[in-house]
């Protein structure tokens, strides 16, 4: 491989970075209190919340890794956007209005509420953990995209510096506004970047479509069906076989509910964006831009991989060549100066739409849920002092800095644990299982007390930690154990016990919270009152 970036492409490059560093100085100076630096005083509409959601949720590691999936295993993994059906109920009737009555900063002060300090600091540091290891992985992608499109010969190490110091830069002077605004210029970026690298991918093809599916329908790459093999006679080696699939229907589904039904319930960055918006029906809106961007977005990418699979059906690559380098190293063989700097520019504005976003959210909690709750020993909205609310503010642009500096630190190191595919299934998605199971236990469950729920979610990440990364099961399992270890220990214990929650608690249960009364005088009030 010996390619390298055209200097049309570096400028495209160079003014896409700066402009992402100017939208953070722009709403630098309106950044006085948490509720504008977190919650953008509730004043987005749905459009820009929807595309960022989308931007943040989708990020540079579905840019290089469903092209590499697909050349893999094949349009089995398109099969995951049926899940936006199941969610759509889920998020429209049970988790939006459940959060818009509760009206807090994070979904994490819930559960002190429904439970004590402990449960909540532990679902905080799950996912501090979870975040950060996406994270990492969102700004490694980019910089192995260019590394890859360079031929190596700009060094990993440097890059990754350079991104994470600029994503955190404008995240720790702007807030969630300039995270908000950026994302949807960086939604415009990725998106017009997947345009070119579709047309450019079909012209490179002779035949265009139709030889691009049939080269992929003759390799197998068109079947949603993933045969089980590797089993002898009986039933338990066929159940074992099956579950030590890299990938299957079954096992993609179960891992996308639980991951994404997760996301909209114990998941800051979804949970805080969604606060953001005017309404309720502004929110719900939010989350159908936010499915349709997505199933876009996976067919497209798809499409991708089965298009440079059958642009390099005759072609050698190079020895040892991961496909995750593939879509990069397509681009370096192909496409025009100019192209190369907007696909790149596009890899980032996934990536970087990631990233501010986690580390927003990340200080979020670590403000409200550690440093206010834990250092200082009070609720966030207690109130502050004009002085004390910009002391607030200047304590969440260090923490910003710092999870900055640690996320960059961990991108340097995520290329150890194997794929794409796999890091985002392993360190990503594995902690999800035993957070949602914590808030199913909170939501639904009168009889659930702190420590039955404590100790089922550290079992729960016990077991997620454990399928994930010491045995042979399919790496698109260990959310799916997780919550089921977490809901087991959980009601197991719950009855063990005899517990019983406080008429208190059971008030913070989701049919109490739904049917509350609104309070026609004060509509934003939140239903949680603390000491």
């Amino acid at each position: 491989m010996s390619t390298s970036l055209h200097p049309i492409d570096i400028v495209i490059l160079v003014v896409y970075l700066m402009s992402l560093a100017a939208v953070g100085v722009y709403f630098s100076r309106r950044q006085a209190t948490l509720d504008e630096f977190f919650m953008a005083r509730q004043s987005m509409t749905w459009l820009p919340v929807g595309l960022s959601l989308m931007a943040a949720l989708d990020s540079a590691i579905d840019y290089l890794m469903q092209p590499s999936a697909t050349i893999r295993y094949g349009l089995i993994l398109v099969f995951g956007t049926t899940s936006w059906f199941v969610l759509y109920p889920w998020v429209a009737r049970v988790t939006l209005p459940f959060y818009r009555r509760l009206n807090l900063y994070t979904a994490y002060e819930y559960l002190e509420a429904r439970f004590d300090v402990r449960v909540r600091t532990l679902a905080a540091g799950i996912f501090i953990i979870w975040r950060l290891g996406w994270m990492a992985t969102a700004i490694y992608v980019p910089c192995l995209a260019i590394s890859a499109a360079t031929g190596g010969s700009i060094p990993l190490a440097p890059m990754i510096v350079a991104l994470g110091a600029i994503v955190t830069m404008y995240t720790a002077l702007g807030g969630i506004q300039a995270v908000i605004w950026n994302d949807v210029m960086q939604f415009c970026v990725r998106f017009g970047g997947l345009a070119a690298v579709i047309w450019i991918a079909v012209s490179n093809v002779p035949g265009g479509v139709t030889e691009i599916w049939r080269v992929a329908d003759a390799a197998g790459k068109t079947t949603l069906i993933a045969p089980v093999t590797g089993a002898a006679g009986g039933v338990w080696p066929h159940i074992v076989a099956f579950f030590q699939q890299p990938i299957n229907v079954v096992s993609i589904m179960c891992s996308l509910l639980v991951g994404r039904m997760a996301t909209y319930v114990g998941d800051q960055i979804m949970v805080q964006r969604l606060q953001t918006t005017k309404s309720l029906k502004d929110a719900r809106k939010a989350f159908i831009v936010n499915a349709l961007g997505d199933a876009i977005w996976m067919y497209a990418l798809s499409f991708v991989g089965l298009a440079i699979f059958a642009y390099f059906e005759h072609r050698v690559l190079p020895p040892d060549f991961s496909t995750d380098k593939i879509l990069p190293y397509f681009m370096s063989l192909t496409f025009p100066p100019g192209a190369v700097g907007l696909v790149i520019a596009s890899i980032m504005a996934a990536s970087l739409s990631s990233v501010d976003s986690a580390i927003n959210s990340c200080t979020s909690v670590v403000v409200v849920d550690f440093y206010n709750r834990l250092v200082l020993g009070r609720q966030t909205r207690q109130g502050a002092a004009t002085g004390e609310a910009r002391h607030q503010v200047m304590v969440s642009r260090i923490a910003t800095v710092g999870f900055g500096v640690a996320g960059t630190i961990l991108a340097a190191n995520v290329s150890r644990i194997g794929s794409l595919l796999e890091i985002a299934n392993k360190l990503i998605n594995a902690f999800t299982g035993p957070l949602f199971g914590i808030y199913l236990l909170a939501m639904f469950s009168k009889r659930a007390t702190s420590g039955p729920v404590l100790a089922a979610g550290i079992a729960g990440s016990f077991v997620s930690y454990y399928v994930a990364y010491q045995t042979p099961i399919g790496f698109m399992w260990p959310s799916t154990f997780g919550l089921v270890a977490t809901l087991a220990v959980g009601w197991s214990l719950t009855l063990l016990t005899g517990a019983r929650a406080s008429a208190e608690a059971q008030k913070l249960t989701w049919s109490a919270v739904v049917n509350a009364p609104v309070d026609a005088l004060n509509p934003g009030a939140s239903l949680v009152t603390w000491e």
